[in-house]
């Protein structure tokens, strides 16, 4: 599926203005940091961890390499994978709004944050939104007449993409921000947990049925002489067990870490560790 021209362009020009206003905003930000080598190191990895996400945001979804994951199934859920779990934490790690914002002329800079300044963006702020607005988009797209309908739609499938790694990025945000509002400890490793049963949930509805789903992917994977039903298989377990041992995984390390910076005296056990060895054992007899 080829995009027209004047699609590509409409996405190509805010990207290109966007990263001319980005680039300006880096150099004068590392300009006046040059007292601070390490707040500029911090601000060179952000800008490697945004060229790193435009790279494969670009690889996986523009032609030709985005073409052929599109063609089947199973690969069309490696790309969506991808865009949520790589392409969105690398932005929200990159947080480039600042930058931008650095780099623009005065006059869009002040207009642009006297109209975010009067959206009611508060409520999207939160971790609870964010979960919300994630797993939505999430199944969502993935309903059978949203899905084929994207596919069969260069706008739409724009759109979709779009709408993955914008509630993806605000997801990730929560876990990456510099602001104080980040979220961290147990706090942190519940939010990432508590994705896994939606993600498994989705993915158990594809890959079990004995019916095909997508009747207009299913065309696609036809054409390139794979099975409907065993491509749809392929891309539950996709959507299932990739998604749920990274998010299982990076849980546990949040909370190990959280755990690791406890002091000794806060640690789960810690007061049974500090008994004498020779300490007599607790007794439950009652005595008359």
């Amino acid at each position: 599926m080829t995009a027209p021209l004047p699609l590509y362009l409409l996405v190509g020009l805010p990207l290109g203005v966007g990263g001319w206003w980005y680039l300006h905003g880096l150099a004068r930000i590392q300009q006046s940091l040059r007292p601070y080598p390490r707040r500029r190191r911090g601000h060179v990895v952000r800008a490697l961890c945004l060229l790193a996400a435009v790279v494969i945001c670009l690889a996986v979804t523009m032609p030709p390499f985005g073409e052929a994951l599109e063609e089947r199934f199973s690969t069309h859920m490696v790309q969506h994978v991808v865009l949520v779990v790589v392409v969105a934490p690398l932005l929200a790690l990159a947080g480039p709004g600042q930058v931008v914002l650095a780099g623009m002329p005065t006059a869009p800079r002040r207009a642009l944050v006297r109209g975010v300044h009067k959206l009611p963006t508060f409520g999207l702020l939160t971790p609870h939104a964010a979960w919300m607005l994630h797993i939505g988009a999430l199944w969502l797209w993935h309903l059978p007449t949203a899905y084929d309908a994207a596919v069969a739609s260069d706008p739409l499938h724009l759109l979709e993409h779009a709408t993955f790694l914008g509630t993806a990025w605000l997801f990730w945000w929560h876990l990456t921000t510099v602001a104080r509002r980040r979220l961290r400890g147990p706090a942190a490793a519940v939010y990432v947990a508590a994705a896994i049963p939606p993600g498994a949930a989705l993915g158990a509805v594809l890959t079990f049925p004995d019916h095909v789903l997508y009747p207009v992917q299913a065309r696609l994977a036809a054409a390139t002489g794979l099975d409907p039903l065993l491509d749809q298989r392929l891309a539950g377990l996709v959507m299932w067990v990739p998604l749920d041992f990274l998010y299982l995984g990076l849980a546990i390390a949040i909370f190990g870490r959280w755990l690791s910076r406890l002091p000794d005296h806060a640690r789960p056990g810690a007061v049974l560790g500090t008994l004498p060895r020779d300490a007599a054992p607790l007794s439950l007899e009652v005595r008359p």
